[in-house]
């Protein structure tokens, strides 16, 4: 327990006399005061009992790192009333440990068997004598491993202290098979080497080192399969050509095909057409054009996009909201400039061309301002700017064409907010 009535104030200043630290605290309400001055240390201590706690409590507050004449003041609860010399807190006496059980308990932990007394560490010329592993122990390990938690700790504990890969993949099991085991090195003694071996067992594995135990190792080398020889044909030169040996080559006879020259004859054919007739072919020539003309225009037609197409393609107004696209979407204010975006990459200026000429309205006397700009590279890739004649015609584009899938994408259409509306 701790007398909160009676406080404990260190680090007052040593300029101060006795009679000025008593006035100091008297002055925030201590009933009895009780100095204790280290002149060694150059050090004073001063314990001050108040009337209450929370007297107590409030100056505790008040005072505790408070910076007097450049020293801070620590103030803390008393443990026992010292004002009264009359202790409260007795502090239990602290059992000091036997060095005896403790010298025991070491000699236990490092012993090589404590069961018969042998309190000393294991020789270093034993070492560990355990039959090869074969299936049936290493079942009983596996089995031993699930059925002991500790055990199966220590083991993954050891394969990391021997940085062997972690055993959690999902491996699949090995076939049923039996286990060939690799050829083990042969080992030949030297001389120096003894000939007895130790059939007790260590706790601690000795070192073939630490033993001073030296093993020559020659391990067996492995016969290779041979690859079998593929014999190749060999290759016979054709026989030199004997110039010489051959008649008659100069000859161009036997070399070029004779031809005859035939001679034609031109003739003259002179028709007798009246100009009835002429007039007649004119006619059907200006009609062929003009059929030629009709075929024209219904391509370019073709090249513009029909109502029945658009409706296909285009998503209803109603189900937009659903696509990730659309969440917040909002036309903005009107203009004659049409902002698209969430543009397929493959799609190419003829592609919006196609779709955005259908709103051209053709007219000799005023000069169109269509105009279609595809941003195809930067942080712009994938939108567009589309400007029309009038606002009206871009109002008709937006509610036709927004929503309209083009490569698999739908295209969002809004007003752009740059330009400025232009009066029809």
């Amino acid at each position: 327990m701790v007398c909160e009535d009676t406080l404990k104030i260190k680090n007052l200043p040593m300029d101060l006399s006795d009679q000025e630290k008593e006035d100091f605290l008297r002055h925030f309400g201590a009933q009895k005061v009780k100095l204790m001055t280290f002149v060694n240390k150059q050090k004073s201590i001063v314990f001050a009992q108040f009337e209450s706690k929370e007297i107590a409590k409030s100056v505790l507050l008040r005072l505790h790192q408070i910076k007097i004449l450049n020293s801070r003041l620590c103030v803390e609860y008393a443990e026992h009333d010292i004002v009264q010399d009359k202790p409260r807190l007795k502090k239990p006496e602290t059992v000091k440990g036997d060095k005896n059980n403790f010298k025991k308990f070491i000699q236990k932990l490092n012993a090589f068997n404590s069961a018969v007394s042998f309190y000393q560490p294991p020789p270093s010329h034993l070492r560990y004598a355990y039959p090869k592993p074969n299936r049936a122990t290493i079942n009983n390990i596996a089995h031993a491993l699930a059925s002991v938690p500790k055990f199966y700790t220590q083991v993954l504990h050891l394969m990391n202290r021997m940085n062997l890969p972690p055993p959690f993949s999902d491996i699949p099991d090995p076939p049923q098979v039996s286990i060939r085991l690799a050829p083990q090195p042969i080992v030949r003694p030297i001389a120096s080497e003894t000939k007895e071996k130790s059939s007790s067992e260590s706790e601690i594995e000795s070192d073939p080192e630490s033993s001073g135990q030296l093993r020559e190792i020659i391990p067996i080398k492995r016969n290779l399969p041979q690859k079998k020889l593929v014999k190749r044909p060999k290759f016979i030169k054709p026989p030199p050509i004997n110039v010489n040996t051959q008649k008659g080559l100069d000859k161009t006879d036997e070399f070029f095909e004779r031809t005859e020259i035939q001679k034609h004859k031109i003739e003259l054919k002179v028709t007798t057409q009246t100009l009835s007739e002429i007039a007649e072919d004119t006619s059907k020539k200006v009609e062929e054009n003009m059929e030629v003309e009709e075929e024209n225009n219904q391509a370019e037609s073709k090249s513009i996009i029909n109502e029945e197409e658009l409706k296909t393609n285009r998503i209803p107004s109603k189900e937009l909201s659903v696509l990730p696209v659309f969440k917040d979407y909002h036309p903005g204010a009107p203009t004659n400039r049409l902002y698209i975006k969430n543009i397929a990459k493959t799609v190419e200026l003829k592609d919006l061309e196609y779709i955005y000429k259908r709103y051209v309205k053709i007219d000799d006397t005023v000069e169109s301002i269509f105009n279609i700009r595809l941003m195809q590279e930067g942080r712009m890739k994938g939108q567009a700017f589309v400007t029309l004649d009038n606002v009206q015609l871009a109002q008709e584009a937006l509610d036709e064409t927004n929503g309209y899938i083009l490569k698999d994408r739908p295209l969002v259409v809004v007003f752009a907010k740059s330009a400025a509306p232009r009066k029809s």
